[in-house]
């Protein structure tokens, strides 16, 4: 099946649509997000990676900003990392939630499960983009970040067919790896790069 190209207007006019959706209708968000039946590189291509670059664009500029000096090399190396750490966090999550999901006996597709890990995600691209280019934020930006536990518990209710008792655990374990792999991995990469030093 042929999918028509989208214009780059359209979709940054459909991602801030989203994400205002996500944070004003949350409930009906998720309703219409798992009612479009999105491929992984679609959801990918239409949300995370221009919400990624943002995230990588603001790391790099907010470390030139903030660092004495024009170190162009360090402030590529710190966005490197977060593009990394969270390009990788992203499938990781969404592997395990999969897995997890499968054990917990709440079967979700593959598709479904990506969408619940990349939608929910884009709280922490936007949190850590005003973090980077404004330090100071970082309490209020951590704080702000709980509302995916929220955003998890509305989609795992829309998702949901099983039991309460699955959608709490499956809720509790999807936010962790959303709030949690990213950072791992960017702390990995970081004692990698310094074994290397």
């Amino acid at each position: 099946m042929n999918k028509e190209a989208i214009s780059l207007g359209v979709l940054y006019k459909n991602l801030i649509g989203r994400l205002k959706g996500l944070v004003v209708s949350p409930q009906k968000e998720w309703s219409d997000i798992f009612s479009e039946r999105k491929t992984i590189n679609e959801v990918l291509a239409q949300f995370s990676f221009p919400l990624l670059g943002f995230y990588t664009l603001s790391t790099f500029i907010g470390y030139l900003l903030s660092h004495q000096g024009l170190d162009f090399g360090s402030a590529v190396k710190e966005a490197v990392f977060t593009f990394s750490s969270s390009f990788f966090g992203l499938y990781v999550s969404y592997f395990l939630l999969v897995k997890v999901g499968a054990l917990l006996g709440h079967e979700i597709g593959k598709e479904k499960a990506f969408q619940l890990i990349a939608y929910a995600s884009a709280i922490t691209y936007l949190t850590g983009s005003i973090i980077a280019l404004v330090p100071e934020t970082i309490v209020v930006a951590s704080i702000v970040n709980l509302y995916i536990i929220y955003l998890v518990w509305l989609a795992c209710g829309v998702l949901s067919t099983s039991s309460q008792d699955a959608r709490i655990w499956l809720t509790i374990i999807a936010s962790i790896f959303i709030l949690a792999v990213p950072v791992l991995i960017s702390r990995l990469f970081v004692f990698i790069s310094n074994l290397t030093v």
